[in-house]
């Protein structure tokens, strides 16, 4: 009976009315606007004096809701706004919208006979605490400075919580994205979403499936996410193989794509026959970012070591972890190391990471040596840094569980590694860059999978996030690194 529409209408006022102190009238109500959702409507004449479109109203998981779509107004006639729901309805000030380029808007409207929708036909806003119950589908009234109004319908806006927070992140173009957008607009919804997705993520834990024979009492515990992307795999398992002190160490991957589980359990299977070595593999209940990924791994991990690579790192010869875990054992102030990364074409990718002020003041990453010959001088000096990128990192198992391992509140990858080499900072460690140790690092090949990531704002909001926990931090610290 919910999903036919004929007695919709009808059902949803009384719904409404009793929702607010009936929990059951509330969740029929929301199933109500799921099963049978009103079509999304938009005014999209172009000889019209007003156009609009409503393209999301997300729930944030936390009673706010996020707005994105776009109005031209050429005459001035729209003189308010209200956000409506089933027995709710809140104004909305035309200043709450944060107009943001729209070219396909702009284009469509180029020629039209009352004027243009102008570069900024765009709109984004977060409302926050206007809806506690959870709205699933939400109204746009355009009222206008006479009498009259007219309706822009939204899509049905309460999705899975990584759902909604990858929209969000969609929603405006990198290059359109002021601070003031950020802070006020996408930061809030995206944070309050991952918070959500986090807690789904964390229901049913990760399953644990073992192949071969594991080494006895190993030095080292290789942590190694996977994310979709497997064409890496058998070689990095086979350069682990042929070297005697990988051959010695726990190797541990962690799927963070389950719907791979099959392909990758076959693979583990027979390599670790092939190889004769022992493979510990983690799968995470659904995916949930690089540093869940990494944490799941560590909370299994035997070793007093913790090696975190990249699934995209191979290494240029053997020996490389057996330099490593001596550089981390001769200095006692040590609690993490990393190794020299090279591009593909043999150029240096990262000897030690350092931070460094944008254009737009807000710290950012970057890697000593980037872009020099192998062999640079200033390459091939082991010294401390003021931090080591995660995509190969060592750390003492004892200083990563003091400070409760890789932060979670980055959106699936970005600025991890930075913040767990400041924690470990914070505690008092110290970080080092060892040039003997050599690996390739075929930089960014899983993440630029993942929709959630790739060409959205996420990069920008973990940057915007790592900022604000360690401006002065970092500043001090570079102070002590001026040849940076």
């Amino acid at each position: 009976a919910l999903a036919g529409r004929r007695g919709t209408p009808r059902l949803l006022p009384a719904l409404s009315a009793r929702a607010a102190r009936d929990r059951r009238a509330a969740a029929l109500l929301r199933d109500v606007q799921l099963l049978a959702p009103a079509r999304p409507s938009r005014i999209e004449d172009v000889a019209g004096p007003v156009g609009g479109g409503l393209d999301l109203a997300l729930s944030d998981h936390e009673g706010g809701v996020f707005l994105c779509g776009w109005l031209r107004d050429p005459l001035g006639l729209v003189a308010g706004l209200a956000l409506r729901g089933p027995g709710a309805s809140h104004a909305v000030p035309l200043s709450a919208l944060h107009r943001v380029a729209r070219p396909d808007i702009a284009e469509r409207f180029a020629q039209a006979p009352l004027g243009a929708a102008g570069p900024r036909a765009g709109f984004v806003a977060h409302l926050p605490g206007i809806d506690p119950a959870g709205t699933a589908q939400w109204r746009l009234a355009l009222r206008f400075a006479g009498e009259g109004e007219a309706v822009l319908t939204a899509p049905p806006g309460l999705l899975p919580a990584a759902t909604a927070r990858d929209l969000v992140l969609r929603a405006v173009h990198p290059s359109a994205a002021a601070a003031e957008l950020l802070d006020a607009v996408i930061m809030p919804p995206a944070a309050a979403l991952h918070r959500a997705a986090r807690r789904d993520a964390a229901s049913g834990g990760p399953e644990v499936a073992d192949f071969g024979a594991p080494p006895a009492q190993p030095r080292a515990s290789l942590i190694v996410p996977l994310y979709r992307n497997l064409r890496f795999l058998r070689f990095q398992l086979a350069a682990f193989a042929r070297d005697a002190e990988c051959r010695r160490a726990e190797l541990i991957y962690v799927l963070d794509s389950p719907e791979q589980r099959a392909e990758v359990e076959h693979l583990l299977r027979g390599m670790a026959v092939m190889l004769g070595i022992g493979v510990r593999l983690v799968v995470m209940p659904r995916n949930s970012g690089y540093a869940s990924a990494c944490n799941a791994g560590a909370a299994v991990a035997g070793a007093p070591a913790l090696l975190f690579l990249n699934s995209d790192v191979l290494p240029a010869a053997p020996g490389w972890l057996g330099r490593m875990l001596a550089r981390l054992a001769r200095d006692r102030r040590l609690v993490a190391v990393g190794p020299r990364l090279l591009f593909e074409d043999g150029s240096i990718q990262h000897a030690g990471l350092l931070f460094r002020r944008g254009a737009d003041g807000v710290w950012l990453n970057d890697h000593y040596c980037k872009g020099y010959p192998r062999r640079h001088p200033a390459a091939r000096q082991a010294r401390r840094v003021p931090a080591v990128t995660g995509a190969a990192l060592l750390v003492h198992r004892t200083a990563f569980e003091q400070v409760d391992g890789f932060c979670t509140d980055y959106i699936l990858g970005d600025f991890e590694d930075s913040d767990l080499c400041l924690k470990l900072r914070e505690a008092g460690g110290e970080i080092a860059y060892e040039p003997a140790a050599e690996l390739f690092h075929f930089e960014r090949q899983s993440i630029a999978l993942h929709d959630g990531h790739a060409r959205t704002l996420a990069g920008t909001v973990n940057r915007r996030l790592h900022h604000g926990r360690w401006d002065g931090a970092i500043a001090t610290l570079m102070a002590r690194f001026p040849e940076a």
